[in-house]
């Protein structure tokens, strides 16, 4: 039942062929490793500034084990926690990306069978929307 109910929203979100060069041109560019270094870059920047808040202050409502010092900001406690936290958040930002392209590129490649099933669906349910129609008018 969740198949099907996937497969009818896949269906009913299908766009139309014009839009399908834009999608395609997206899906091949998250695909790109150099876009992928520069979404990554960009992140990294974004949490960047989240990183400069001074936290210090809390630190006197902060668990004790937290280790968190009056000038700390979230960096500091970060990077205590682990020294190569930055480092692997690029990493698994970039990896996100080439995660969303693949996915897109796959759901880009299923477009065809999906707007078919959408077709057969259409098709099976007219009768019913038909007996539906019919009834309302009594």
């Amino acid at each position: 039942m969740r198949l099907l109910s996937t497969a009818a929203i896949l269906c009913a979100i299908a766009v139309p062929a014009a839009a399908q060069s834009r999608e395609a041109d997206a899906v091949r560019r998250l695909n790109d490793p150099m876009v992928q270094e520069g979404v990554a870059m960009a992140m990294s920047a974004l949490a960047g500034i989240v990183l400069d808040t001074k936290v210090g202050p809390l630190a006197n409502y902060a668990d004790p084990d937290a280790d968190i010092r009056p000038s700390d900001t979230l960096r500091d406690v970060e990077r205590r926690r682990d020294p190569h936290f930055e480092a692997k958040l690029h990493e698994r930002t970039r990896r996100a990306v080439g995660t969303v392209g693949a996915v897109a590129n796959d759901a880009l490649a299923m477009r065809g069978e999906l707007a078919r099933t959408a077709d057969r669906l259409r098709a099976a349910l007219a009768p019913l929307q038909g007996a539906i129609e019919a009834y309302d008018d009594n």
